[in-house]
């Protein structure tokens, strides 16, 4: 629904504004009743605590929104709940912001990149978090991105060690959608597809490979998938080891 300006009022009853704030209501009081922190974790304080030993910039990119988990500062984390969706009343000036993009998305699709910063394959928002509350609303798969990867101090710890296969995966596949759970996967994965573990993508297999996990990663997530000990991506490799991966 549009929005309608007169005599300097807004009139936004049962706007989607007010279905998305329901849905963010509703997600701050359950991560309240199950003791987790309800606004958008901050990257600034997680790096407070954390050697950072290099920084990489990635350029613009598609960044798969259920990778988009938080924002760079704690200036707008509590205007959202932990899954994006907004806090602020629904006559504020944010609530018009945040339906004038939904309108603009629906009407036109949004063009401007945000600006993120990418660690440990999470995504932190610099620049665009009504954007990304709006994409994440909609559904929808990805947004365009300009990305920043902050790399950590290598360390023994498990997500850490994963996180360095990881880049090995990502100098040749350019992919961050795939995330495991276990070491070794990566190169499981690039086995079943054929692929030899420094074989650089070409553009094709690339767009294929995106287009087929995508496709996976909705229908695991529509069969409630997080109720399994599992990540997307270790699924995935479950799968095409039963069926193959062509």
């Amino acid at each position: 629904m549009n929005i309608h300006q007169g005599n300097g009022e807004v009139a936004m009853s049962d706007t989607e504004y007010g279905a998305a704030l329901k849905l963010g209501k509703k997600q701050y009081q359950d991560a309240v009743a199950k003791g987790e922190y309800p606004y958008l974790p901050v990257l600034d304080d997680v790096l407070s605590y954390t050697d950072i030993v290099s920084t990489v910039s990635l350029g613009t990119m598609d960044i798969p929104l259920a990778k988009l988990v938080g924002t760079k500062t704690a200036e707008r984390s509590n205007s959202f709940a932990n899954n994006f969706m907004p806090l602020l009343p629904e006559r504020s000036e944010f609530g018009i912001k945040w339906l004038n993009l939904y309108n603009h998305q629906v009407e036109d699709g949004i063009q401007d990149p945000i600006v993120a910063y990418e660690f440990m394959n999470r995504f932190y928002v610099q620049e665009g978090n009504k954007r990304v509350s709006v994409m994440k609303y909609l559904g929808a798969y990805s947004i365009p991105g300009t990305v920043t990867r902050l790399i950590p101090k290598r360390t023994d710890d498990l997500e850490n060690r994963l996180y360095y296969e990881f880049l090995d995966f990502y100098k040749v596949s350019s992919n961050c959608d795939v995330w495991f759970s276990k070491e070794g996967r990566y190169k499981e994965l690039l086995k079943l597809m054929g692929m030899k573990p420094d074989q650089v993508w070409e553009e094709e297999e690339r767009v294929y490979f995106r287009s087929a996990y995508g496709r996976f990663a909705k229908a695991f997530s529509m069969a409630h998938g997080d109720r399994l000990k599992l990540t997307e991506g270790d699924a995935f490799l479950v799968y095409i080891e039963v069926y193959g991966y062509d």
